[in-house]
């Protein structure tokens, strides 16, 4: 592998909770790679959508290093934040949250219009299209949410996620609302994706069976992040 997507070392993260300071992520270490899928099981309250806040650059660490892209986020003002996210992080919700009134079309697009205000509407539309394409929607373009499936609803955001070709996306419980059949051929899109384009990804889930395919495997408990033995591909 190549250079290193992200890196973090001795990271913390204390959250103000009436007159105290809650220690939310404690002395967090390990780097990701290009093309690596990374699980995170762990109970609910443990840290781990604490953890995909702090690399998303959406809660700032309270202390250690946080490195995208070679670039440490201390020192980034909200802005920076803004840029740093636009052009090395995909995030894939459980929830979709796509826009009704929008067509699949359109919904990827719009990640496009906001990552980059130069590109001209054609550009857009072909990569959104590509996009769609690539997660197996080609043909389902023009049809909004409401007339589309759970499994291609959140094909639509997992292309919306990966149509600025991120470095790292973040996936958070991104089949926590699919069936079981839609959920395996969800991740196994998402394994294909980062293995042809050397994507990293970061996937926090409930799911074991799911964690287990990963390269590698984390827990998050009260706060504390280690890695568990190897998976076997």
């Amino acid at each position: 592998m190549t250079d290193t997507i992200a890196r973090i070392w001795d990271m913390n993260l204390h959250l103000k909770s009436g007159g105290s300071a809650l220690h939310i992520l404690k002395s967090i270490t390990f780097a990701i790679n290009p093309g690596e899928v990374i699980s995170v099981v762990g109970p609910s309250g443990s840290g781990k959508t604490s953890l995909l806040m702090v690399l998303g650059g959406l809660e700032k660490a309270s202390g250690g290093i946080v490195s995208i892209g070679g670039t440490d986020l201390a020192g980034l003002n909200e802005d920076q934040l803004a840029d740093m996210r636009r052009q090395n992080i995909g995030i894939l919700f459980q929830n979709f949250h796509l826009i009704p009134s929008m067509t699949a079309l359109e919904n990827v697009a719009l990640a496009l219009e906001i990552a980059f205000d130069d590109l001209p509407v054609a550009e857009i539309r072909a990569r959104a299209k590509l996009a769609l394409a690539e997660v197996g929607l080609a043909g389902r373009e023009t049809h909004r949410p409401s007339a589309l499936s759970g499994g291609e609803q959140q094909r639509v955001g997992l292309a919306r996620a990966i149509v600025t070709r991120p470095k790292l996306l973040l996936a958070d419980e991104p089949t926590g609302n699919l069936d079981q059949e839609t959920a395996a051929l969800a991740i196994d899109l998402l394994f294909s994706l980062a293995q042809r384009t050397e994507m990293a990804v970061l996937l926090i889930t409930h799911d074991n069976g799911l964690a287990m395919r990963a390269h590698r495997r984390m827990r998050m408990d009260r706060g504390e992040l280690r890695e568990l033995e190897a998976a076997v591909l």
